[in-house]
């Protein structure tokens, strides 16, 4: 096994228990993208890197092999865990699955890491949450190779319409509601203001919840995230 001397810097994603005293945590890091290893000896009374592996901090890790699955030699913090709960935590558990569910292994994307960290540090701000995550979701999106089309009409020949009433269709694009428009509708001022960044109305952000949980649900699969229960069964609504 080698160990990189250099180290690298990531955040936990996830971790579960692996045997009698170790965990296998998720890292999203800068130098080789998603990767999990092995945590011997975290479970373990009095262990440092126990206290180490928390959501939320960036980490300076120090991982040896080169296997899928590597080890976990030292996580030093290179922050102070912020406190969070409710909602926001939340927010940050949906966050990581959301990242954990559409990223390959071993894939380093810098992009990706970068809105990652700024998602962190708006989530433990005092912002609008719903305005934070269509903006993660937006940019996570672009990152990944799955940028939504937001400037134009299907087909890029028609500019959108403020006003104008679109049906999204995830291979296509933004197509003008017609009589046999089927699924879910959004303003054109929604997408423009998606696609310049700009502050959503509250007409815009309902709009874009509901379009960013089409798009996201089609890459998924449609299969569920387990965040959103976690929203349901604390009385709130999904992400």
């Amino acid at each position: 096994m080698s160990a990189d001397p250099s180290g690298d810097v990531g955040y936990v994603l996830h971790s579960r228990r692996y045997r009698e005293t170790s965990l296998i945590v998720e890292f999203l890091t800068l130098g080789r993208g998603r990767v999990a290893a092995v945590a011997r000896g975290a479970l373990r009374r009095n262990s440092v890197l126990a206290a180490s592996l928390q959501p939320l901090i960036p980490l300076r890790l120090n991982l040896g092999g080169r296997g899928e699955l590597m080890t976990l030699v030292r996580a030093e913090p290179l922050a102070v865990s912020p406190m969070l709960a409710g909602e926001r935590l939340y927010c940050v558990f949906y966050v990581n699955e959301l990242v954990m569910r559409l990223t390959a292994t071993h894939d380093p994307n810098h992009e990706l890491f970068e809105i990652y960290r700024d998602a962190l540090a708006a989530l433990t701000g005092e912002g609008g949450i719903e305005a934070v995550l269509r903006r993660f979701e937006k940019q996570l999106l672009d990152a990944l190779g799955f940028g939504l089309q937001l400037d134009s009409e299907a087909g890029g020949d028609r500019a959108l319409e403020e006003e104008g009433s679109y049906h999204y269709d995830v291979e296509r694009g933004p197509l003008r509601v017609g009589p046999e428009s089927t699924g879910i509708r959004v303003h054109g001022a929604t997408l423009m203001a998606l696609a310049a960044d700009e502050a959503l109305s509250p007409r815009a952000l309902r709009e874009a919840k509901q379009l960013m949980r089409h798009v996201l649900n089609h890459h998924l699969d449609g299969r569920p995230l387990t965040s959103r229960k976690l929203f349901e069964a604390q009385g709130g609504g999904k992400p």
